[in-house]
């Protein structure tokens, strides 16, 4: 989504594929880590039933902050577990539309690169999600997000959208 996790405070989210339940499903945490309240660190290890694990890390950098929309971009590189091809995302688009205090809709369109030839374009994946915050302390924030993933490197078996679903937790150091 399209806001930093602020200086010094971590985001994580969590979404489990139990026992690789779900045929097309995977299991994955995505991090980001404020260097600044606008610059993170982030990336994602994710592992997927039938194919091989996959990572991601980067830099996020948050263009707009404002109380109703979030606006950022990110540029990071991704390579699998057993197997040398890699991709740059780039550009990256993601965004949050604050509707309340704890409801939000956001999403991300990623544009995805071959390594060896950044002209050699393989796709742009589409995310968008609901995004539920359930608990708010001093320290931790927790949400739920529900949202719908149109893949590049795969197709869903219904539709061009893939339903998806994670837990989004922010820790303030």
């Amino acid at each position: 989504h399209g806001t930093s996790a602020g200086k010094g405070s971590w985001d994580i989210s969590l979404t489990w594929n139990p026992l690789n339940y779900f045929n097309q499903g995977q299991s994955y945490i995505v991090f980001g880590y404020g260097l600044t309240n606008r610059l993170d660190i982030h990336g994602y290890y994710s592992h997927k039933k039938r194919e091989n694990s996959n990572y991601y890390g980067g830099f996020f950098y948050q263009l707009l902050n404002s109380k109703y929309f979030d606006l950022s971009t990110a540029i990071g590189m991704r390579a699998f577990k057993g197997n040398t091809e890699k991709h740059i995302f780039f550009p990256q688009l993601l965004y949050s539309v604050h509707f309340t205090k704890k409801t939000s809709i956001a999403g991300s369109f990623v544009n995805i690169k071959k390594q060896e030839n950044f002209k050699s374009n393989i796709g742009t994946a589409i995310d968008i999600f609901l995004m539920q915050e359930l608990y708010q302390s001093k320290k931790i924030n927790i949400s739920l997000s529900l949202g719908l993933f149109n893949p590049v490197l795969w197709e869903p078996k219904e539709s061009d959208w893939h339903p998806t679903y994670s837990v989004d937790i922010n820790f303030r150091i």
